[in-house]
């Protein structure tokens, strides 16, 4: 019996699924960095980029296991591609013109909300459950993301 392996392009797109995440990392940081006047404000984007650091560990280990994956991804990869270039894009606009933090937290509403989209396909591509559990997991830490971010722009809101 054969051991399943993914194709090449699904070894791609977990590659850029990485990428991803690790770009995600650097645009939490430089914002860690650039608020880091307000001491919640900075853990906040601290804690973000570690969790999309964890994240790409993720991913790293699916690549690594990728012959006993038993995955078919249905993402394409020119999707994937595309996201990468309009990530880097992003960075480098915030860092060329730091947004406002109300933006900044929008920006990172709207990532994370992608970023759980993505990894909902990843859960539904791999065959082995415990696969399927981390990417499940990777899901649970995005919608903590996503309301830990959104709490904070709703008290900057609410202060206005």
């Amino acid at each position: 019996m054969q051991e399943p392996q993914t194709r090449s392009d699904d070894t791609h797109i977990l590659e850029k699924c990485r990428e991803i995440e690790l770009l995600s990392r650097k645009l939490y940081l430089f914002f860690a960095d650039f608020y880091a006047d307000d001491a919640d404000i900075k853990a906040l984007w601290i804690k973000t980029a570690d969790e999309e650091q964890h994240h790409a560990d993720q991913f790293t280990l699916a690549l690594k296991m990728k012959k006993s994956l038993g995955a078919t991804l249905s993402i394409d990869v020119q999707k994937v591609v595309f996201v990468v270039g309009e990530l880097e894009k992003l960075i480098k606009r915030c860092e060329a013109n730091p947004p406002k933090l109300v933006d900044a937290l929008s920006i990172a509403i709207k990532l994370e909300n992608y970023l759980a989209d993505l990894h909902l396909v990843c859960v539904a591509s791999f065959e082995d459950q415990s696969f399927k559990n981390m990417f499940s997991a990777m899901m649970a830490a995005d919608q903590q993301h996503i309301a830990c971010l959104e709490d904070a722009l709703n008290s900057i809101n609410s202060t206005k």
